[in-house]
């Protein structure tokens, strides 16, 4: 079973009223845009750099809020890019685009199976309290977690003036 179906007959398992568009494609360009156009919070749950920046680069354009979630090995990381804010970040803000990174997959390196529950949790908890507006999101900020030694982490993430994404200064979507 593809994991859309999958995912979709445990979702309705769970909750039969909720309606679940599957894609079961890879999802481009325009396609992106008008995805993310219907919808008031994006998560991203996607394993490699291209889909992330051009999950990013579309909510930029539409100004929707981005909660972002990563695990590899022991390790876990989130953030939530409220593209809704002048002053937020985005992803590029924090990963540019140009930057030299090795794609790693889960599938080569491995990962911790409960970290990415843990991780896919805490995304549903931040996209919630958005629409919801309730209590602070973690907007301009990476929560990281260590499973092997259960430590967790806040860093900061500032707007980057010269970001190439959302920066005015940039020449990407601008704002």
């Amino acid at each position: 079973m593809r994991k859309v179906e999958a995912a979709r007959a445990a979702l309705n398992a769970v909750n039969p009223e909720v309606e679940i568009v599957e894609v079961a494609a890879r999802v481009e360009g325009d396609q992106i845009e008008k995805l993310i156009s219907k919808n008031d919070v994006v998560l991203d749950c996607t394993d490699n750099f291209a889909t992330r920046h051009a999950l990013n680069r579309g909510c930029v354009r539409q100004r929707k809020p981005l909660v972002s979630g990563a695990a590899m090995r022991f390790d876990g990381q989130l953030a939530v890019f409220d593209l809704t804010k002048k002053n937020s970040p985005c992803y590029a803000c924090l990963f540019p685009e140009d930057a030299q990174v090795e794609e790693v997959q889960c599938s080569v390196m491995g990962v911790f199976a409960p970290l990415t529950g843990v991780v896919g949790a805490l995304q549903a908890m931040e996209a919630i309290k958005l629409l919801a507006e309730v209590g602070n999101s973690l907007n301009g900020r990476l929560l990281l977690v260590d499973a092997k030694s259960a430590e967790w982490r806040s860093v900061k993430v500032a707007k980057d003036p010269g970001c190439k994404v959302c920066s005015k200064a940039g020449s990407g979507a601008g704002r």
